[in-house]
């Protein structure tokens, strides 16, 4: 739980295995990177820079964190909000198997 002015703090730690079929590719609408992860937040007026929702440089590699730091606004509603992986390519792959947070 945060709170309006609060900052939230949160430390990827990547623990998936590295892929043993490199599936990197050229397109970033194809399926790739399986084992790469990041995250992107849904509902919070954040900063789409890094630190923060950064979703298409910040790449988390397998045995590698990320430390994210999010800074609430003073003045932000409350709500429902919730985060998820958003390494293109392997989006569908990670939030379908459950990486997603409510």
């Amino acid at each position: 739980r945060v709170r309006a002015g609060d900052t939230l703090k949160i430390l990827l730690k990547n623990k998936m295995p590295p892929e043993k079929v490199n599936t990197a590719s050229k397109t970033k609408n194809g399926y790739r990177d399986l084992s790469v992860v990041n995250l992107h937040t849904h509902g919070l007026h954040v900063s789409p820079l890094a630190p923060a929702d950064e979703i298409v440089n910040t790449r988390v590699a397998p045995n590698k964190t990320h430390q994210y730091v999010y800074e609430i606004p003073e003045d932000h509603m409350g709500g429902t909000h919730w985060y998820h992986p958003h390494w293109h390519g392997a989006v569908s792959m990670h939030v379908n198997f459950g990486a997603a947070w409510f």
